[in-house]
Protein backbone atom coordinates (compact mmCIF):
# COMPACT_ATOMS: atom_id res chain seq x y z
CA UNK A 1 0.00 0.00 0.00
CA UNK A 2 1.43 3.47 -1.53
CA UNK A 3 1.04 6.54 0.62
CA UNK A 4 -0.12 9.49 -1.33
CA UNK A 5 2.39 11.67 -2.75
CA UNK A 6 5.23 9.29 -1.42
CA UNK A 7 7.26 7.33 -4.29
CA UNK A 8 6.93 3.41 -3.83
CA UNK A 9 10.12 2.07 -2.48
CA UNK A 10 12.08 0.46 -5.44
CA UNK A 11 13.42 -2.24 -3.09
CA UNK A 12 10.19 -2.99 -1.02
CA UNK A 13 9.32 -6.82 -1.71
CA UNK A 14 12.54 -6.91 -4.63
CA UNK A 15 14.25 -10.26 -4.66
CA UNK A 16 17.71 -9.16 -3.20
CA UNK A 17 19.84 -9.60 -6.53
CA UNK A 18 23.02 -10.83 -4.63
CA UNK A 19 21.38 -13.93 -2.77
CA UNK A 20 22.01 -17.16 -4.19
CA UNK A 21 19.24 -19.59 -4.49
CA UNK A 22 19.45 -22.58 -2.19
CA UNK A 23 21.39 -25.71 -3.80
CA UNK A 24 19.26 -29.10 -3.88
CA UNK A 25 20.29 -32.25 -2.84
CA UNK A 26 23.79 -33.13 -2.02
CA UNK A 27 26.23 -30.70 -1.51
CA UNK A 28 29.24 -31.12 -4.16
CA UNK A 29 32.44 -30.54 -2.81
CA UNK A 30 34.72 -27.38 -2.99
CA UNK A 31 37.12 -28.00 -5.74
CA UNK A 32 39.32 -25.69 -4.06
CA UNK A 33 39.30 -27.07 -0.47
CA UNK A 34 38.05 -23.52 0.52
CA UNK A 35 36.28 -24.05 3.75
CA UNK A 36 31.95 -23.96 2.67
CA UNK A 37 28.38 -23.62 4.98
CA UNK A 38 26.37 -26.82 4.51
CA UNK A 39 24.42 -24.88 1.90
CA UNK A 40 27.89 -25.03 -0.23
CA UNK A 41 28.35 -21.23 -0.47
CA UNK A 42 31.92 -20.37 0.60
CA UNK A 43 32.60 -19.09 4.39
CA UNK A 44 34.42 -15.43 4.19
CA UNK A 45 38.01 -15.24 5.90
CA UNK A 46 37.80 -15.08 9.81
CA UNK A 47 34.03 -16.39 10.09
CA UNK A 48 32.90 -19.53 11.77
CA UNK A 49 31.81 -22.35 9.94
CA UNK A 50 30.41 -25.83 10.34
CA UNK A 51 30.46 -28.44 8.11
CA UNK A 52 32.68 -31.94 8.41
CA UNK A 53 36.24 -31.37 9.82
CA UNK A 54 38.95 -31.19 7.61
CA UNK A 55 40.72 -34.91 6.78
CA UNK A 56 43.70 -35.34 9.54
CA UNK A 57 46.96 -35.98 8.07
CA UNK A 58 48.83 -39.23 8.38
CA UNK A 59 49.55 -40.18 12.01
CA UNK A 60 50.73 -43.18 14.30
CA UNK A 61 49.27 -46.25 12.26
CA UNK A 62 47.59 -48.48 14.78
CA UNK A 63 49.41 -51.64 16.52
CA UNK A 64 48.27 -54.73 14.67
CA UNK A 65 48.53 -58.18 16.88
CA UNK A 66 51.72 -60.25 15.67
CA UNK A 67 50.77 -63.31 14.06
CA UNK A 68 51.66 -66.55 15.63
CA UNK A 69 54.28 -67.96 12.82
CA UNK A 70 56.38 -64.55 13.99
CA UNK A 71 56.30 -65.61 17.52
CA UNK A 72 57.44 -68.58 16.20
CA UNK A 73 60.31 -67.96 14.02
CA UNK A 74 61.17 -65.62 16.96
CA UNK A 75 61.27 -68.28 18.77
CA UNK A 76 63.50 -70.56 16.91
CA UNK A 77 66.04 -67.90 16.24
CA UNK A 78 66.67 -67.51 19.80
CA UNK A 79 67.13 -71.15 20.65
CA UNK A 80 69.53 -70.84 17.93
CA UNK A 81 70.96 -68.25 19.47
CA UNK A 82 71.11 -70.12 22.68
CA UNK A 83 72.59 -73.50 21.02
CA UNK A 84 75.37 -71.52 19.28
CA UNK A 85 76.37 -69.97 22.33
CA UNK A 86 76.50 -73.34 23.96
CA UNK A 87 78.68 -74.58 21.59
CA UNK A 88 81.16 -71.59 21.63
CA UNK A 89 81.44 -72.03 25.13
CA UNK A 90 81.80 -75.80 25.12
CA UNK A 91 84.30 -76.04 22.22
CA UNK A 92 81.70 -77.45 19.53
CA UNK A 93 82.18 -74.56 17.51
CA UNK A 94 84.32 -72.31 16.52
CA UNK A 95 86.29 -72.67 19.75
CA UNK A 96 89.15 -75.27 20.39
CA UNK A 97 88.62 -79.05 19.50
CA UNK A 98 87.47 -81.43 22.09
CA UNK A 99 90.80 -83.37 24.10
CA UNK A 100 91.82 -86.42 23.10
CA UNK A 101 90.98 -88.76 26.01
CA UNK A 102 94.00 -91.73 26.06
CA UNK A 103 92.55 -93.19 29.22
CA UNK A 104 95.90 -93.26 30.71
CA UNK A 105 97.52 -95.53 27.98
CA UNK A 106 101.19 -94.28 27.31
CA UNK A 107 102.62 -94.33 23.97
CA UNK A 108 105.47 -96.91 23.49
CA UNK A 109 106.93 -97.50 20.03
CA UNK A 110 108.25 -101.00 21.05
CA UNK A 111 104.69 -102.77 21.01
CA UNK A 112 106.73 -106.57 21.00
CA UNK A 113 108.16 -105.65 24.66
CA UNK A 114 104.64 -104.64 25.64
CA UNK A 115 102.51 -107.38 24.73
CA UNK A 116 104.98 -109.93 25.77
CA UNK A 117 101.86 -112.63 25.08
CA UNK A 118 102.54 -115.23 27.98
CA UNK A 119 99.28 -117.03 27.86
CA UNK A 120 99.92 -118.04 23.89
CA UNK A 121 103.58 -118.67 24.35
CA UNK A 122 101.89 -121.79 26.96
CA UNK A 123 101.34 -123.10 23.91
CA UNK A 124 103.36 -121.50 20.92
CA UNK A 125 107.14 -120.98 20.71
CA UNK A 126 108.57 -118.17 19.33
CA UNK A 127 110.45 -118.80 15.40
CA UNK A 128 113.81 -117.87 15.80
CA UNK A 129 114.35 -117.84 12.19
CA UNK A 130 115.33 -114.03 10.70
CA UNK A 131 114.25 -111.05 13.57
CA UNK A 132 111.71 -112.83 15.53
CA UNK A 133 110.25 -109.45 16.48
CA UNK A 134 108.59 -106.79 13.77
CA UNK A 135 108.28 -103.80 15.71
CA UNK A 136 106.76 -100.49 14.39
CA UNK A 137 105.91 -97.32 15.80
CA UNK A 138 104.86 -93.57 14.11
CA UNK A 139 103.96 -90.65 15.44
CA UNK A 140 102.48 -88.21 13.68
CA UNK A 141 100.02 -85.04 14.14
CA UNK A 142 97.23 -86.81 13.70
CA UNK A 143 97.40 -89.97 15.59
CA UNK A 144 100.20 -92.30 17.32
CA UNK A 145 100.94 -95.59 16.66
CA UNK A 146 102.79 -98.97 17.49
CA UNK A 147 102.48 -102.33 16.04
CA UNK A 148 103.92 -105.83 16.44
CA UNK A 149 103.86 -108.88 14.10
CA UNK A 150 105.14 -112.51 14.86
CA UNK A 151 105.51 -116.09 13.89
CA UNK A 152 105.22 -118.60 15.91
CA UNK A 153 104.70 -122.69 15.34
CA UNK A 154 103.04 -125.16 17.55
CA UNK A 155 105.24 -126.91 20.15
CA UNK A 156 103.41 -130.21 19.37
CA UNK A 157 104.34 -129.95 15.50
CA UNK A 158 107.35 -132.24 14.24
CA UNK A 159 109.67 -130.93 11.88
CA UNK A 160 108.44 -131.63 8.71
CA UNK A 161 104.83 -131.11 9.83
CA UNK A 162 103.98 -127.36 8.42
CA UNK A 163 101.81 -125.58 11.52
CA UNK A 164 102.12 -121.90 12.92
CA UNK A 165 100.38 -119.18 14.67
CA UNK A 166 100.50 -115.61 13.29
CA UNK A 167 99.81 -112.77 15.86
CA UNK A 168 99.72 -109.33 15.33
CA UNK A 169 99.26 -106.37 18.21
CA UNK A 170 98.29 -102.72 17.37
CA UNK A 171 97.89 -99.86 19.35
CA UNK A 172 97.03 -96.31 18.31
CA UNK A 173 96.20 -92.84 20.04
CA UNK A 174 93.97 -90.83 18.11
CA UNK A 175 94.76 -87.52 18.28
CA UNK A 176 92.16 -85.59 16.22
CA UNK A 177 88.78 -88.03 15.67
CA UNK A 178 86.93 -89.44 18.49
CA UNK A 179 87.11 -93.27 17.39
CA UNK A 180 83.57 -94.00 19.07
CA UNK A 181 81.41 -93.25 16.18
CA UNK A 182 83.06 -95.52 14.04
CA UNK A 183 84.54 -98.42 16.00
CA UNK A 184 81.66 -100.98 16.46
CA UNK A 185 80.83 -100.03 12.67
CA UNK A 186 84.37 -101.07 11.42
CA UNK A 187 84.66 -104.48 13.21
CA UNK A 188 81.07 -105.54 12.81
CA UNK A 189 81.75 -104.83 8.89
CA UNK A 190 84.32 -108.02 8.88
CA UNK A 191 81.13 -110.12 8.82
CA UNK A 192 80.24 -108.99 5.69
CA UNK A 193 83.52 -110.08 3.98
CA UNK A 194 82.05 -114.13 4.33
CA UNK A 195 82.09 -115.88 1.71
CA UNK A 196 82.16 -119.55 0.15
CA UNK A 197 85.39 -120.31 1.93
CA UNK A 198 84.94 -117.80 4.88
CA UNK A 199 82.73 -116.80 7.27
CA UNK A 200 83.17 -114.18 10.18
CA UNK A 201 80.79 -113.43 13.18
CA UNK A 202 81.53 -110.31 15.22
CA UNK A 203 80.22 -110.30 19.15
CA UNK A 204 80.68 -108.00 21.54
CA UNK A 205 83.05 -108.67 24.82
CA UNK A 206 82.84 -107.10 28.50
CA UNK A 207 85.13 -106.16 30.49
CA UNK A 208 87.96 -104.15 28.26
CA UNK A 209 87.56 -100.22 28.03
CA UNK A 210 84.73 -98.55 26.54
CA UNK A 211 84.06 -101.36 24.33
CA UNK A 212 85.55 -104.67 22.81
CA UNK A 213 85.04 -107.09 20.53
CA UNK A 214 85.66 -110.41 19.43
CA UNK A 215 85.54 -111.30 15.82
CA UNK A 216 86.31 -115.21 14.48
CA UNK A 217 86.72 -116.23 11.10
CA UNK A 218 85.86 -119.98 10.17
CA UNK A 219 87.12 -121.44 7.31
CA UNK A 220 86.51 -123.96 4.82
CA UNK A 221 83.28 -125.06 2.49
CA UNK A 222 81.75 -126.14 5.80
CA UNK A 223 82.89 -123.50 8.00
CA UNK A 224 84.36 -125.67 10.95
CA UNK A 225 88.24 -124.99 10.79
CA UNK A 226 89.07 -122.17 13.15
CA UNK A 227 91.28 -120.17 11.36
CA UNK A 228 91.75 -116.66 13.17
CA UNK A 229 90.21 -114.80 15.80
CA UNK A 230 90.90 -110.98 16.90
CA UNK A 231 90.10 -109.15 19.93
CA UNK A 232 89.10 -105.04 19.46
CA UNK A 233 89.60 -102.75 22.37
CA UNK A 234 88.61 -98.80 22.57
CA UNK A 235 88.86 -96.97 25.60
CA UNK A 236 88.69 -93.31 25.16
CA UNK A 237 90.59 -91.97 21.80
CA UNK A 238 92.83 -95.31 22.16
CA UNK A 239 92.40 -98.81 20.86
CA UNK A 240 94.53 -101.76 20.47
CA UNK A 241 94.06 -104.86 18.75
CA UNK A 242 95.30 -108.27 19.01
CA UNK A 243 94.97 -111.10 16.22
CA UNK A 244 95.59 -114.68 16.21
CA UNK A 245 95.77 -116.70 12.57
CA UNK A 246 96.27 -120.36 12.10
CA UNK A 247 98.15 -121.59 9.12
CA UNK A 248 97.67 -125.09 8.16
CA UNK A 249 98.92 -128.41 9.70
CA UNK A 250 98.69 -132.18 8.59
CA UNK A 251 99.20 -133.64 11.89
CA UNK A 252 95.92 -134.83 14.14
CA UNK A 253 97.86 -133.27 17.28
CA UNK A 254 98.78 -129.94 15.51
CA UNK A 255 95.33 -129.33 14.77
CA UNK A 256 94.27 -125.51 16.14
CA UNK A 257 92.80 -125.18 19.32
CA UNK A 258 89.30 -124.74 20.35
CA UNK A 259 87.57 -121.23 20.19
CA UNK A 260 87.59 -121.01 24.06
CA UNK A 261 91.47 -121.74 24.16
CA UNK A 262 92.34 -119.16 22.12
CA UNK A 263 89.50 -116.34 23.47
CA UNK A 264 91.64 -117.25 26.80
CA UNK A 265 94.77 -116.45 25.57
CA UNK A 266 93.38 -113.32 23.65
CA UNK A 267 91.69 -112.02 26.24
CA UNK A 268 94.81 -112.94 28.74
CA UNK A 269 97.71 -111.70 26.77
CA UNK A 270 95.15 -108.49 25.97
CA UNK A 271 94.89 -107.54 29.59
CA UNK A 272 98.39 -107.57 30.42
CA UNK A 273 99.55 -105.42 27.10
CA UNK A 274 97.22 -102.80 28.18
CA UNK A 275 98.36 -102.88 32.22
CA UNK A 276 101.57 -102.57 30.58
CA UNK A 277 100.68 -99.41 28.54
CA UNK A 278 99.72 -97.34 31.33
CA UNK A 279 102.11 -98.02 33.55
CA UNK A 280 104.62 -96.84 30.54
Amino acid sequence: MSIPGQEPNPYQHSPNPYQQPQPQGPVPPNPYGQPTMPTGQPVAPGQPHFGPPPPVGPGPAAKKPVPGWLWAVGGAVLASAIWAGTLFATGGLGGDEAEADFAGYKFDKELCSVAELKAFRERYEQNDSGDPDNDYGSRQSGLDQSSCSRSFKDKEASDTDYSSAYIYTDAVWHKVTDPQGEFASVHKAREDQTSDDYEYKTKSVDGFGDEAYLITEKRGTSKDTLGGMTLAVRDGWFTFTMQWSWYGGSDEDTKPPSEAEVTKMLETDTRAALEALKKG
